[in-house]
């Protein structure tokens, strides 16, 4: 073999050391099985041994996910998809994605015979994650919220996720351009909320990948659904939102504000909220109120003159992990 290489076996190794440690990533996931250090491996063209100055190492790995190559230009690549590397005493070599099959795989790799400790790591854009193939244990902090108990892998993107069941509404007086009453109550907004997430990257209008700020923080999201108010519509502003947590912190939401926004108008689709509101929270996180407080805002869309006056209204449900 050539130094530093990576070749990709048929069969595993009978004398592997047993591991089962998982990285969680963004959209991809690795579970390393196993490793072994023989002497040689076979493959279908004879005998392989380490490149000289060099020793085997063979590893087992699990793999789910979106894998891609980082010399890919982000346009043409999906956010999430995943690289894999081998590091070895300051060397990194990237597997080639086509390699990368999911469920198992055994790969042997040649490393630098004096590396006190080898890697594999497993990168999605900004998060780069690492299992020694030495101690099989994750090497470095780790995002709390991929390794919660409760967080489940669904085609290698990990989260956390929990039905919510609440229907809000919002009635609102209706006035125009001279201040004189419309109708009042008679078209109430309604939001219907169905699931709260958490997770530790979300994806942003360019496709860039968001990371809240350290690896105990995540991101809370909510899937929503707005309608009624006849054809009447507006957008609160994101500080409207508010997560409150289990101490008492109160959180305001951000925003990636929906295309038609940005346009100075809004679609059915986003109105009242206006785009993606997302709170960075606790990676921890179990328990939490959110709360919409709906103030007076002008009418987006037809007749921009007129205005919504929801009077303050204020409704909290509570979320639960």
């Amino acid at each position: 073999m050539r130094a530093n290489q990576i070749i990709k076996l048929s069969s595993t190794i009978p004398a592997l050391k047993d591991s089962k440690t998982v990285v969680a990533g963004l959209g991809s996931r690795l579970q390393l099985l196993g490793t072994a250090a023989p002497q040689l491996v076979s493959t279908d063209n004879g005998d392989n041994q380490a490149a000289p100055g060099q020793r085997l190492i063979v590893a087992q790995v699990s793999l789910d996910g979106k894998f891609c190559s980082t010399e890919q230009p982000a346009s043409e690549r999906s956010s999430v998809c995943g690289a894999v590397a081998v590091l070895a005493d300051g060397s990194r070599t990237v597997f080639d994605p086509d390699a990368l099959d999911r469920g198992e795989n055994t790969f042997a790799m040649s490393v630098p015979k004096g590396a006190k400790d080898v890697s594999l790591e497993l990168s999605t854009g900004a998060l780069k994650q690492q299992v020694s193939l030495v101690s099989g244990e994750l090497v470095g902090p780790a995002p709390a919220v991929l390794y919660r108990p409760d967080a489940k892998s669904e085609s290698g993107s990990t989260s956390v996720t929990t039905n919510v069941v609440e229907r809000l509404s919002f009635p609102f007086a209706l006035y125009d351009e001279s201040g004189r009453l419309d109708f009042d109550g008679d078209y109430p907004t309604i939001v219907d909320v169905s699931k709260a997430r958490l997770s530790y990257a979300i994806e942003k209008p360019d496709r860039e990948m968001l990371l809240p700020s350290a690896v105990d923080r995540a991101f809370l999201t909510l899937d929503t659904k707005v309608s009624g108010g006849n054809t009447w519509r507006t957008v609160l502003d994101p500080k409207s939102f508010v997560v409150t947590t289990a101490d008492g912190k109160s959180i305001p939401a951000e925003r990636f504000d929906a295309d038609s926004l940005r346009d100075g108008d809004i679609d059915h689709e986003h109105q009242f909220i206006g785009g993606d509101l997302y709170w960075e929270v606790p990676g921890d996180l179990k328990d939490a109120t959110v709360t919409i407080t709906a103030g007076k805002n002008h009418q987006m869309g037809m007749l921009k003159s007129r205005v919504l006056d929801y009077r303050g209204a204020t409704r909290s449900f509570p979320v639960r992990f």
